[in-house]
């Protein structure tokens, strides 16, 4: 029945006053008619009651009947489709009876829930349309978004129609929800039906293994059916082993043996393939080892006579080594995780695969691996480095290393100004190696030549047949994207004429404000030799001209422009060669990233590496960088100049050694007594430290995340606190994201990451103290098999039961009973509190209006009055008339005498009787006594009150006169 409810229940404390007010009024003497004296306390009463009902917030709840019902739908992949099609029919069958005035709504849920049919009438079910994912079930989310769908002025229930094989989230804690806002959990058990199915449930191997040792791997089976299969292990992404097993019905195990392999973190991952197998989901699982031995480092060098050197000084300081060139190197994450270190050795960017360049910053950043990049001719600038491809996060191998490519100068001016002009004629498409035309390589010539050049120097482009074009005018160095746009914008043409691509070229570069001018021409044929004065007028201008000849048939007479020119000639028999001649020539133009002379290095910093080795034989030159600011230079040039420099990038360590190993600027380095040494020391620098004791870290993981703790002690074993911690874990596609560590205890530090792509995941992490000393690194694996959504244990109907207990809600209910009213205390409210204030405020005028103002009953309903019978009233005999008129002369008359000062100084006079009889005449006998006349009527008591006030006001006034 309808009720009142309050917002603040407090606030009816003031009810107490009303005892009060009646208390007061009955106590305190009447003035007033007892009609008004009770009116006004009946008025007074209602407007507090009013009052203190509105500021309590009164509301008017109305029961309500209607009933919201959610049907929460599984739609996992554990629900087979016949279970998920009687779920529909139940559903349907439910609807068909939906009583009037009630609402339904769907929500079908997975690893998430998703709303598929609000709260409304509903007659079917109809198709659905949500699709969740469904490697996984949460029953917690999906009875979260049931609650949030029921609205509050309806009876609730929710049904659940699931196998109840949770493995995500916290059903539990949701009923907990469920059961405080009064809602019931009825429950439909869909229950499981499986196939065929053979699980591969886990592979066990030793969690550290030494180099050359087998190690003993077991692959643990479960099978409802005995059948035959094909296994295979996989290392580190490649077949290792493929076997034929007898899988028996019930629980088994295989055994097999693997060699450990080099030294490094291994990933093991076993693949069945079974004959009659409905779910091949659960057929994979992984492992790791890490096995433990000297480290290996990988030396990459487009020459291996470049290396050569530095790879003896290595082995003889019990390192192993690995050489190989740009092209067979590997380029995944995955195989670079195998060695402790990569060594770039005078090797130019453009012979390093895309893959390559990508994974090394990440191969630092997040493995904690090193990076060495050794000088040369074509290393650093200029091997063209600068701008290199970039990885995920926008990194390069340049900002990997402790070097900038582009040294510093005072020069407010560009330092070089380059135009290169481009035969485009008709011959140029020709093959000119593998499938790729020479002009394709003369555009990848023009890109090259644009990696030789800092942001202040300036580039243009002109291309020539028979007639000249500009394709990028002069102007500051542009971006790789403006680049490539301007070379996609020209094809091959028609005849060829050097001169008019010299004279656009000459009128471009004649007034360019640059230290140095210089002009590369390139073309593969014969033209008209018409130039020579052109050549004349633009070496006066102080513009240089090299050349570029292509093939045999290339014009005799360009050698004698470069000479003319004062530049240099180049003929080409491989266009394959084109992009590198065009970054050498740029480099030795610009004459900054190759710097050729005797000197011999400073010891900047006194670093293990050079330490108590005396004196250092001179070098021939060096590649011209910039130290980082974060960096360490340890021997640098006479001017500063970084010579070796080492730097801390992420999770690991780079080295950047400027000059070279081959014998040309460091010829007296390699023959040094002291070389090999050197050597070991710059390999420390290089490799990670061997991971510290007291750092112990931990990963596990559960409903698709992964945990990490670390404990933190020093050599005493006493907990050590604020770490900063930089870590990262890579994924099982070799992707990468930051660990974020907090301390949850003194010395033990914990941080959690998403894990949803089975397979195995590799943590590494390095600490730093308070004062940014390093305490050591730590790393670890975890695998991630299949969603246990497809393991051996899918459904729990004790679950179910357990959920429809804890909330008041029924199991397994029928569908027809669905709708059946749970008589809940719900209803409609209505805010009525403002009405009361109103109410209150209305009332008070007419309390006040009882109180002082005392109106004749005539003249506020006069037609009442005339109805009112006046007991003993009858009509005034003429007798009486007279006398009431003498009456009212004489009080005229006193009121006269009041009012004139001197009569009211004059002595009294007899005052002649009010009533008197009247002269009688003398012939006329005398008249009989008159009877008494009848008594007036009583006055009544509102009459005696209106003459008492009348009386008091005519005195008030009189006081003011």
């Amino acid at each position: 029945m309808p009720h009142l409810s309050f917002v603040t229940p407090a606030a009816l404390a003031l009810l107490a006053l009303a005892p009060l007010l009646w208390a007061l009024a009955l106590l305190t003497p009447r003035r007033v008619a007892r009609w008004r004296f009770w009116a006004s306390l009946l008025l007074r009463s209602a407007m507090l009651v009013a009052l203190v009902l509105g500021l309590a917030g009164a509301q008017l709840v109305q029961p309500v009947r209607a009933l919201t019902t959610v049907f929460l739908l599984d739609a996992s992949d554990s629900i087979a489709p016949s279970q998920r099609e009687r779920a529909v029919q139940y559903i349907d069958q439910a609807l068909r009876k939906l009583p009037s005035g009630d609402r339904a709504a769907v929500v079908v849920f997975g690893a998430g829930a998703l709303v598929e049919r609000a709260p409304a009438r509903l007659s079917a079910l109809g198709q659905i349309n949500s699709l969740p994912v469904s490697t996984r079930t949460n029953i917690q989310e999906a009875m979260q978004l049931g609650i949030a769908l029921l609205p509050a002025d309806s009876q609730k229930r929710l049904v659940l129609l699931s196998d109840g094989g949770e493995n995500s989230g916290h059903a539990v804690e949701a009923a907990r929800l469920a059961l405080a806002r009064g809602v019931p959990l009825d429950v439909v058990t869909l229950r499981s039906e499986r196939g065929a199915d053979v699980i591969l449930t886990a592979v066990e191997m030793p969690a550290q293994a030494r180099e050359g040792q087998e190690v003993a791997l077991t692959v643990a089976l479960t099978s409802n059916i005995a059948t035959r299969g094909r296994l295979q292990i996989l290392v580190d992404g490649q077949l290792a082993r493929e076997l034929d097993v007898a899988i028996p019905a019930g629980a088994s195990s295989v055994a097999v043996r693997l060699p450990s392999g080099t030294a490094g973190f291994r990933r093991i991952e076993a693949r069945l393939a079974a004959d009659g197998d409905t779910e091949p989901q659960n057929n994979r699982a992984g492992a790791f080892t890490e096995v433990l031995g000297p480290p290996r480092v990988l030396l990459i060098a487009a020459d291996p006579t470049r290396a050569a050197n530095l790879q003896a000084a290595l082995e003889s300081t019990g390192v192993r080594t690995d050489l190989r060139a740009p092209n067979q190197a590997p380029a995944s994450l995955d195989q670079l995780s195998n060695y402790a270190g990569v060594v770039l050795v005078d090797t130019p960017a453009r012979d390093v695969p895309r893959e390559l360049l990508r994974a090394l910053p990440s191969y630092v950043r997040d493995l904690g691996r090193g990076l060495a990049m050794i000088g040369g001719g074509e290393s650093f600038g200029a091997g063209g480095y600068r701008r290199a491809v970039q990885d995920n996060s926008g990194a390069s191998i340049e900002d990997a290393l402790p070097v900038n490519l582009d040294p510093l100068d005072t020069a407010q001016q560009p330092d070089l100004a380059l135009m290169l002009v481009i035969d485009r004629s008709g011959s140029m498409g020709e093959p000119g190696g593998g499938s790729r035309t020479k002009l394709d390589l003369a555009k990848e010539a023009v890109y090259q030549a644009t990696l030789g050049l800092s942001k202040r120097d300036q580039v243009g482009l002109v291309v020539f047949d028979d007639a000249a074009e500009t394709i990028l005018p002069l102007q500051k160095l542009p971006s790789t994207v403006e680049i490539e746009q301007a070379l996609g914008r020209f094809d091959q043409g028609g005849g060829t004429d050097i001169l008019p691509g010299l004279q656009t070229a000459a009128n471009a570069i004649s007034g360019a404000n640059a230290k140095i001018k210089h002009i590369i021409l390139m073309t593969d044929g014969l033209a008209p030799s018409n130039y020579s004065q052109q050549v004349d007028e633009l070496r006066a201008a102080g513009v240089t001209i090299s050349t570029v000849a292509i093939g045999s048939d290339a014009n005799p007479n360009l050698e004698d422009i470069a000479t003319q020119g004062g530049g240099r000639y180049y003929k080409v028999e491989n266009a394959a060669a084109i992009p590198r001649i065009f970054l050498q020539e740029t480099v030795i133009v610009a004459g900054r990233d190759i710097i050729e002379g005797k000197f011999t290095p400073a010891v900047a910093l006194q670093a293990p590496v050079v330490r108590g080795l005396g004196g250092l034989p001179p070098l021939y030159g060096y590649n011209g960088t910039e130290i980082k600011q974060a960096a360490r230079a340890i021997l640098v040039t006479p001017d500063g100049k970084p010579i070796l420099a080492q730097w801390q990038y992420g999770l690991g360590r780079a080295v950047a050694w400027t000059s070279d190993f081959k014998g040309q600027w460091g010829r007296e380095w390699v023959g040094w007594d002291q070389f090999p040494r050197f050597v070991g020391g710059l390999a420390d620098m290089l490799l990670p430290p061997r991971p510290s004791g007291t750092l112990t870290l931990r990963a596990s993981a559960s409903a698709g995340q992964t945990a990490f703790e670390l404990d933190a002690q020093d050599d005493q074993g006493r907990t050590v606190n604020q770490l900063t911690i930089r870590a990262q874990l890579v994924a099982p596609d070799n992707t990468s994201a930051p660990l974020n560590f907090s301390q949850i205890g003194p010395g033990r530090y914990r941080a959690t990451a998403p894990a949803d792509t089975p397979g195995v995941y590799l943590a590494r992490l390095a600490a730093t103290n308070a004062d940014g000393q390093p305490i050591g690194t730590a790393a670890t694996g975890l695998v991630v098999n299949y969603s246990p959504e497809y393991g051996e244990t899918r459904d729990n109907p004790q679950l179910l039961r357990d959920l429809a207990s804890l909330t008041g809600g029924r199991a397994d209910p029928a569908a027809e009973t669905v709708f059946d009213s749970p008589a809940q205390a719900v209803g409609t409210v209505t805010e009525i509190s403002l009405p009361l204030l109103w109410l209150a405020l209305l009332l008070w005028p007419l309390d006040i209006g009882l109180r002082r103002l005392f109106p004749r009953l005539g003249e506020l309903a006069p037609w009442l009055a005339a109805l009112r019978p006046r007991p003993g009233a009858r009509p005034a005999s003429p007798e009486r008339g007279a006398t009431l008129s003498r009456l009212g002369a004489a009080k005229q008359r006193a009121r006269d005498l009041r009012a004139v000062p001197e009569l009211q100084a004059r002595p009294a006079e007899p005052a002649a009787p009010i009533f008197q009889a009247a002269a009688e005449p003398a012939d006329q006998p005398p008249t009989a006594p008159a009877e008494p006349a009848a008594p007036a009527p009583a006055p009544s008591d509102d009459d005696q009150f209106a003459r008492l006030m009348a009386a008091k006001q005519r005195a008030r006034k009189q006081r003011q006169q």
